[in-house]
């Protein structure tokens, strides 16, 4: 919990406007010394927003902001670095071609003197700052190309970069989207370590066992608004959590049963996964969700991108609807009527300036011709999904990176659902949303499988997702199956089990 009794920033009663919306409308929050304070909200509540403002990205047009117990405005997010603050983004700023030591001394001033590099001086400052947060920041070699580091020795050289600009609030965004339970906990020892020495933390997840297990404060935006701000979060419960960022009871998506497998019919089989000297093969029913489980590293979303031919793998033969299939590119899936939504919402097609309805219609040709959008159709296209999708658009013609996560989720299956897909390969389909919109994709999933009759094969790091969407989940090691899970047996500490294990775990056949 915080060291001090005077915050080390203090917003009030935020403004911002965008066109004629307000993105924030009266925002509140309060930062203490050695806190780690949780900051939620579901999307589009204007999170995006405030932490542009404490970036120095964005300017408020309303509002008080005080430092230190000073007024102040942040012209720019150099001014807000040079103030004490830091934001350590979900998409990290890194220069890949850079080394460790360049990355953490680049807007030091101390490391170009009288127009010469000073390699000595860089690499004491990137040293010092490692050694700051830890053993394992601390092992990392100060002469490696970033782009040679693991995602999290990359946040973690983002991380000492803020300490080495002598930060004393760094705002983690959605720091744990791309890592794996051990680099998250490895993360949270140093989130801990830095606020023992006296930093404010602000943490931004949409996780809440996260949230839980690091957290000491949190403050709550709904629509622009702070309805919770600064409560312990011994004194709210998750149900009040959520109630407090949708601003009701969420009724949350039962897991999938036997019975709801029995509803499959077994012999329409849609794709067949054969591996090389393996007798384990996985099949993707019509109406079936095929889950794939494993630690990062574990091949599941090579697989998803071999079947979406964005990635050659020797090692598998596949099968569509009984006949052999190998795809040379995405378009070969695509005229196939395979739909792929990867982790990287830019890969799937997610055009971050283009507008709305370029981004929706990009796939379907039907909608096109000689290029040319048919105006009518488009419109009647628009209209239709953002209803059923329950997308939030201030104007059709707004570019994605307008939107909040979740509604650029929403984008991109939305484009897919005209297309009417046989198999939609879905890569971390719900990473970087709000518990809210989780609940809306969960139904958007289902809903293809059981009225469109798709296959659906989705990869997960969060096993309870697995557990409230599939009917089998298949076990990848090194690329590799072990072994496939039906029924009971797809609980959270069963697949864990599976997943840590050597191949001890007797492999169990395919339900009747």
């Amino acid at each position: 919990m915080g060291h001090g009794k005077t915050p080390l920033l203090e917003m009030h009663n935020i403004v911002k406007i965008y066109g004629g919306t307000k993105a924030l409308n009266g925002a509140s929050l309060s930062i203490y010394p050695g806190e780690i304070h949780a900051l939620m909200g579901g999307n589009g509540a204007g999170k995006s927003t405030i932490i542009g403002i404490i970036g120095g990205s964005k300017m408020p047009n309303d509002g008080q902001i005080i430092l230190d117990g000073r007024e102040i405005r942040f012209k720019s997010p150099k001014d807000a670095m040079e103030k004490g603050i830091a934001v350590v983004y979900q998409e990290l700023s890194l220069v890949p071609h850079l080394t460790v030591s360049e990355n953490i001394s680049l807007c030091n001033p101390d490391i170009n003197k009288n127009g010469f590099y000073d390699w000595k001086e860089s690499d004491k400052i990137a040293r010092e700052a490692l050694l700051t947060l830890g053993e394992a920041a601390a092992s990392i070699r100060l002469r490696d190309e970033v782009s040679t580091l693991r995602a999290d020795q990359m946040q973690m050289i983002e991380i000492a970069r803020a300490v080495s600009m002598g930060a004393k609030i760094i705002l983690f965004d959605e720091p744990t989207s791309s890592l794996n339970f051990g680099e998250t906990q490895s993360l949270f020892q140093i989130i801990r370590k830095l606020s023992a020495q006296g930093l404010g933390i602000i943490f931004v997840s949409h996780r809440m066992n996260e949230i839980r297990e690091i957290c000491d404060r949190i403050t709550i935006f709904r629509d622009g608004q702070t309805v919770t701000e600064g409560a312990l979060m011994s004194e709210k419960s998750d149900a009040d959590i959520i109630r407090d960022m949708i601003g009701r009871t969420l009724v949350m998506e039962e897991a999938v049963s036997i019975d709801d497998y029995k509803e499959i019919d077994k012999n329409n089989e849609l794709l067949n996964i054969e591996w090389e000297n393996s007798d384990i093969s996985c099949s993707v029913k019509e109406g079936e969700i095929v889950g794939l489980a494993g630690l990062a590293g574990s091949g599941r979303s090579s697989l998803l991108r071999a079947v979406w031919g964005a990635q050659k793998n020797p090692q598998i033969r596949l099968k569509l609807r009984g006949e052999g299939y190998m795809p040379k590119s995405p378009q070969a899936a695509l005229n196939r009527n395979i739909a792929y939504i990867g982790e990287d919402r830019a890969e799937s097609g997610l055009f971050p300036t283009l507008p709305i309805p370029e981004t929706l219609l990009m796939p379907h040709r039907v909608y096109c011709k000689q290029r040319l959008i048919r105006t009518k159709k488009e419109n009647s296209y628009l209209k239709n999904i953002v209803q059923a999708l329950k997308i939030k658009v201030p104007s059709i013609m707004e570019a994605p990176n307008s939107l909040s996560g979740g509604n650029q989720q929403k984008l991109l299956f939305g484009r897919w659902f005209i297309h009417n897909p046989t198999i939609f390969l879905l890569d971390e389909p719900t990473r970087g949303v709000d518990v809210h919109t989780k609940q809306d994709i969960y139904q958007l999933i289902k809903s293809a499988a059981r009225e469109s009759h798709a296959g659906v094969i989705v990869v997960s790091s969060e096993l309870a997702e697995l557990v409230t969407l599939c009917h089998k989940v298949l076990i990848l090691k090194d690329g590799r199956p072990e072994r496939i899970l039906y029924g009971d047996d797809i609980n959270e500490d069963y697949m864990m089990q599976c997943i840590t294990s050597s191949s001890e775990v007797p492999n169990i056949k395919e339900a009747d």
